[in-house]
């Protein structure tokens, strides 16, 4: 009897779905469906099937689905998160098929899979093609395509402001993701780093050489997807300042096992995932024992808590802080955040998104933030 054809389709997260993509076609040996684009539509189904107290991502999230399922997808992969999202798997899956949807759930989270090797057990019951050799093969170039992406975006959000004719680096970016999605292996993604990089390093610029910084914190999903928060990044920087942010995937999963645990492949295979050391591990260890919190406080709330004070600690001209509404974690974190920046006298924007929030007061907001940290920056150096 002929397997199934399987459609595989994740939520649109930033521009991650170009590796996500990359792995499920060459890795998995399944057809991938990419949900298109978000919209106004996304929200509004995403908001209308799910229930009102879900935190926004959820409610993205949810539209993403229900957008890809339109376009024939019927496996659905979840990653879970380190807040009440570790849940949202099986409630989107039930909501889904109570709407009469058709189609399997791929969950992966860590309750689930302990290690590698358990992971590629998983994935083998919607991918009957794959094999570890493609897994194995496939993981280099998407591993790369994430850490590039994340460094070509580091580079856009420092330098666009500056750009002498507008909309040189959306251009080139834009150029650069569509290579990366033609790329077939690690020699393509890497050609195309070096294209986009080489390129963006030839975009004229006029950077003053104290510009005003400001370091981008807060909520993992909405930090990392910009239609999810109005694309605030772009906007702050456009007005003439450097932006920073640290949450990425770069920073926050692509971690490795230390060298000493890898003496043999079975052994990386079955080494516990939640064993892996990464630097915001590092982040919340040092900062439980400081002086701002004792606890980990869930999801990002403590990268964020640690980020701010880094930032502070470097001179940064303000800061903003970016949740969706209803995150708990990052509620927590607001109160530590006061002391902060009342300690290192850094000012503190908290933008609150929910399905409702519009460009036109976020834009106000940020206009209002630049001009003050402006003045405060004229006030400082005079």
């Amino acid at each position: 009897m002929d397997q199934p054809q399987y459609k595989l389709s994740y939520p649109q997260l930033g521009s991650y779905d170009i590796p996500i993509r990359h792995f499920v076609m060459h890795g998995l040996g399944e057809a991938y469906v990419a949900p298109p684009p978000m919209t106004k539509r996304t929200i509004e189904i995403g908001s209308q099937n799910s229930p009102d107290f879900v935190c926004a991502p959820f409610k993205c999230m949810m539209g993403c689905y229900i957008e890809a399922l339109e376009k024939g997808a019927n496996v659905l992969v979840q990653t879970g998160g380190t807040c009440r999202l570790g849940y949202y798997g099986e409630l989107h899956e039930q909501i889904l098929k109570d709407l009469g949807y058709q189609f399997k759930m791929l969950n992966i989270t860590i309750a689930r899979y302990h290690n590698l090797l358990g992971l590629y057990k998983g994935m083998k019951e919607i991918a009957p093609k794959t094999s570890l050799l493609k897994v194995v093969r496939a993981l280099p170039a998407t591993a790369k395509m994430v850490i590039q992406i994340d460094k070509t975006e580091d580079y856009m959000r420092q330098n666009m402001g500056f750009e002498k004719n507008d909309g040189d680096f959306e251009r080139a970016h834009k150029e650069y993701l569509s290579r990366l999605r033609q790329a077939k292996g690690l020699k393509d993604v890497n050609r195309a780093y070096k294209w986009v990089m080489e390129t963006m390093k030839q975009i004229p610029i006029k950077k003053p050489e104290h510009p005003l910084r400001v370091g981008v914190i807060g909520e993992y999903f909405t930090i990392m997807d910009p239609y999810s928060n109005h694309e605030i990044e772009a906007k702050i920087a456009k007005l003439g300042a450097e932006v920073h942010r640290w949450m990425n995937l770069s920073n926050s999963v692509v971690v490795c096992p230390d060298r000493s645990t890898i003496k043999k492949l079975k052994h990386y295979l079955t080494y516990d995932i939640r064993k892996f050391p990464s630097s915001i591990w590092h982040k919340i260890q040092v900062k439980q024992a400081g002086r701002y919190t004792k606890f980990d406080m869930g999801s990002s709330a403590i990268s964020t808590i640690a980020l701010a004070e880094e930032y502070a600690k470097r001179g940064y001209d303000g800061l903003i802080h970016v949740k969706s509404f209803g995150c708990t974690p990052e509620m927590d974190a607001v109160p530590v955040l006061h002391n902060i920046s009342a300690d290192y006298k850094i000012p503190i924007l908290y933008l609150n998104y929910d399905t409702q929030t519009s460009d036109t007061g976020i834009e106000t907001r940020l206009e209002a933030f630049y001009d003050m940290i402006e003045m405060r920056k004229e006030v400082t150096e005079s």
